[in-house]
């Protein structure tokens, strides 16, 4: 009987750990700007240079860019989920063709929340970063 529950729960942990991969794939889809084309011109800001990709920071970069599409990004919190957001959101801009990314509205939601015992509990949370594609004119 013992052997027939180990198995069972082998199998259990086997399609947990199937759907939480799964769910790490799934992104939010890029969604093309619609309408007359929105040419703009930055005044510069702080950005990051991440696998051929300028990730603007804050501000816009300091010549003409055209709007191409927007979507968001989802990593964890923390210093390991910003090296993991820069680098979903350079392979989001290459997906859709552009040269730049404009970081625009961040939020948190609570992932899981750990029980650590007595009144004590552990949360995680995942950052949604919105953001808009452009491409250099």
């Amino acid at each position: 009987m013992t052997r027939r529950m180990t198995r069972g729960a082998s199998r259990a942990a086997w399609l947990l750990a199937c759907c939480l991969g799964l769910a790490a794939c799934i992104q939010a889809p890029i969604r093309p700007h619609e309408g007359l084309p929105v040419l703009r011109h930055g005044q510069g800001g702080a950005r990051e240079h991440v696998d051929g990709v300028d990730i603007w920071m804050r501000g816009e970069p300091p010549r003409p860019y055209e709007v191409l599409a927007y979507t968001s990004v989802e990593t964890p919190e923390g210093w390991i989920g910003e090296r993991i957001l820069l680098s979903r959101v350079a392979s989001r801009v290459r997906e859709a063709g552009g040269d730049g990314a404009l970081l625009d509205a961040q939020r948190t939601r609570l992932h899981t929340l750990h029980r650590a015992g007595g009144n004590t509990a552990l949360a995680e949370s995942r950052r949604i970063v919105d953001i808009t594609i452009v491409r250099y004119r």
